[in-house]
């Protein structure tokens, strides 16, 4: 298996232009020798992907 980065939410801080440039900079450098697994709430970073798997609470089961 290929090494992999994980990360999390990395872009919560950031505005779209920056948003952008960090989604660059993963589609640049991942392959399938270089991985990456992003957490992301923010469209413009995860929308550029390869895959993504969604996942959610369901608010009558678990809620807060």
């Amino acid at each position: 298996p290929a090494p992999f980065f994980a990360l999390d939410e990395v872009d919560a801080a950031l505005d779209n232009t920056n948003v952008s440039k960090v989604a660059n900079y993963i589609w640049a450098h991942a392959s399938d020798t270089f991985q990456f697994v992003v957490i992301s709430l923010k469209g413009s970073l995860y929308e550029r992907g390869h895959s993504l798997i969604g996942i959610y609470r369901d608010k009558e089961v678990n809620s807060s």
